[in-house]
């Protein structure tokens, strides 16, 4: 089945970021490296995630014979000593942990530095569990989340045959637009109805809690709330106004960009959303 045309959902499942993986250098010594290991250089999908690179990663240091400790759940990744939460996609996490503001005149730090570790897991920072089939519950456990947001219950998710929930997962993995999005379509249209609210995010600096409340996608009277709304509904120290002439200090950043804050919450919920449903935000601070 082919999905729906829509160019905003194509260009961001298109949207790739070139990440530069180097093995840790004390860990490369332990695992018997005898000269310097060139770093593993990858397009990745933004809205992937790292357990899905992992396979290619093992393949690559492993045909330098490194000796190999744990499996893949073992393999973790970092950014100047930060671990990297997997279950988070790649796209929101360079945007959180780089700092760039698209309206800025630095270019983007690129490619992504990323270490590669393959022991002496951070437990006290990380989920455990990180093979691909713990990748794939956290990622249908957010999408059951995000419906039920939407609905009051995840009858929609549920509903869906099991070939149709399976494609959603195989879809993303595979990297296969039209078989996650012709499912995946009738999730986020919501059969053309309103959703109750609106699966949405807020990821602010210096490891500030992800925030995460209840957003209606109307005002008290029925009009359709904006992005800038929301923002100023949750966060008004950091936007004081709706409007973006207003807000200078603070800019949201969607996939790498940042998105009008005049469009219709229920309009950037349909179509810049991630895979997983959520409408993830990251919120920069500074010009």
């Amino acid at each position: 089945m082919t999905a729906p045309q829509n160019p905003i959902t194509r260009a961001i499942w298109d949207g790739t970021l070139p990440i530069k993986l180097s093995l840790d250098t004390t860990e490369a010594a332990a695992l018997g490296a005898k000269t310097i290991i060139e770093p593993y250089f990858i397009e990745a999908p933004r809205c992937s995630y790292f357990p899905l690179l992992t396979s290619q990663l093992r393949k690559y240091f492993g045909d330098m014979m490194l000796n190999f400790i744990g499996d893949d759940a073992e393999i973790w990744y970092d950014v100047d000593g930060t671990p990297l939460k997997w279950h988070y996609p790649i796209g929101l996490l360079y945007d959180l942990h780089t700092g760039y503001r698209p309206d800025s005149n630095s270019p983007p730090p690129l490619p992504w530095s990323v270490t590669v570790h393959f022991k002496d897991f951070p437990a006290d920072k990380l989920i455990r569990a990180q093979a691909i089939d713990a990748t794939q519950d956290f990622f249908m456990s957010m999408i059951k989340e995000a419906d039920f947001l939407r609905n009051g219950s995840t009858k929609k998710v549920m509903n869906l045959s099991k070939n149709d929930q399976t494609q959603l997962w195989d879809g993303l993995w595979s990297k296969n637009y039209d078989r996650f999005w012709s499912v995946n379509y009738r999730l986020v249209m919501n059969d053309g109805q309103m959703p109750r609210h609106i699966p949405l995010r807020i990821y602010l600096p210096d490891n500030c809690p992800v925030l995460q409340e209840p957003v209606s996608p109307l005002d008290d009277n029925g009009n359709p709330l904006t992005l800038g709304d929301v923002l100023h509904q949750i966060l008004p120290e950091l936007f004081p106004s709706s409007l973006p002439s207003e807000n200078s200090f603070a800019a949201p950043v969607i996939h790498g960009v940042i998105p009008q804050l005049d469009m219709p919450i229920v309009r950037a919920s349909q179509n810049l959303c991630y895979p997983d449903n959520f409408l993830h935000i990251v919120v920069l601070l500074g010009i």
